[in-house]
């Protein structure tokens, strides 16, 4: 795939590279998809502080298989959720 970047978007992306935050355009954009598929995809609403902390818990816990860590995920999440929908709004 070929990706056309304007001047601009190509100078932000040096920029993050110069800052040092990035030692690649390939981990930038790797960055820019993670964030995109956060932010997109459905059942999940908690904020990235949130997210991660439940990927540490999962990751402290006892060693569990790849499919017991994101099933405790999804649970965790959707407790959550739920939390978040009992909620009084304003």
């Amino acid at each position: 795939m070929t990706i056309h970047l304007t001047p601009d978007q190509e100078e932000r992306l040096q920029a993050v590279m110069r800052r040092g935050a990035y030692d690649s355009v390939e981990d930038v954009v790797e960055a820019a998809l993670a964030a995109v598929e956060q932010r997109t995809l459905p059942g999940f609403a908690g904020t990235q502080a949130e997210l991660e902390a439940l990927v540490l818990e999962g990751m402290a816990s006892e060693e569990l298989s790849e499919s017991e860590f994101w099933n405790r995920v999804q649970k965790r999440t959707e407790s959550l959720l739920a939390e978040y929908d009992r909620a009084p709004r304003s």
